[in-house]
């Protein structure tokens, strides 16, 4: 059995999406440090002028803010999801499945949301249930694995959910441990963009998976 563990992202480019595809089990990894101006509370979308960022405002207000939690970090509330959806509608009302997936945003962005993890996460299940790739899955902090360090709390809950292969991202190579996961296998998750048809000009890598679907429906799904 294969797992994957990934913190929540904010609609998450389709890379994200990938490890899905080739995992059994998925973890959420939302009891880990929280990180300002990261994935977890933004991404990006393509517009007429190139790039434009969304961003969830997240209260770091407090000094402790350095040790919060992806599961602690609190949405603020200020209109913000209202904003999301305009510039979705602006910038791509004119894409061959705005109305469907439009419509899957306003629902997931109307539902009520305390913190940027359960955000986070509903917005990746409706992606996954629309695609047909619904997966088990698990949040980290629901799994009761105590944190030793970064390796071995991977290799705790690969053990714990009985895993024979973790897939993990490349980044990881710089820290993690192979010698700690005994006979589970480590994998590599290699990603090459597949081009599919944009609007607003040249193709551009790296952007929200919001694009891919509002440009490809259904057919996301192959194009991942």
């Amino acid at each position: 059995m294969r797992v994957t563990i990934l913190q929540p992202n904010y609609i998450p480019w389709r890379g994200y999406f990938d490890f899905f595809k080739q995992c059994d089990v998925f973890v959420f990894y939302d009891d880990v440090q929280y990180t300002k101006n990261d994935w977890r509370n933004r991404n990006e979308i393509k517009t007429q002028d190139g790039k434009q960022w969304l961003t969830v405002p997240v209260d770091d207000s407090n000094r402790m803010t350095k040790h919060m939690l992806i599961k602690d970090a609190k949405i603020i509330q200020n209109g913000w999801q209202e904003r999301h959806l305009q510039a979705l509608e602006l910038h791509y009302k004119n894409a061959p499945y705005f109305d469907v997936i439009y419509s899957l945003m306003k629902e997931a962005l109307g539902e009520p949301h305390e913190t940027i993890s359960t955000l986070d996460i509903a917005i990746t299940n409706k992606i996954l249930d629309y695609l047909g790739m619904r997966k088990k899955t698990y949040l980290s902090s629901e799994l009761g694995v105590p944190h030793i360090d970064s390796t071995q709390r991977v290799v705790d809950i690969c053990k714990k959910l009985r895993a024979t292969e973790y897939l993990s991202g490349d980044a990881a190579k710089d820290y993690l441990q192979l010698d700690k996961f005994g006979d589970i296998r480590v994998l590599w998750h290699r990603y090459r963009e597949r081009v599919y048809p944009q609007l607003h000009g040249p193709y551009i890598s790296r952007i929200s998976v919001i694009d891919l679907l509002m440009n490809c429906g259904l057919k996301s799904y192959e194009i991942i």
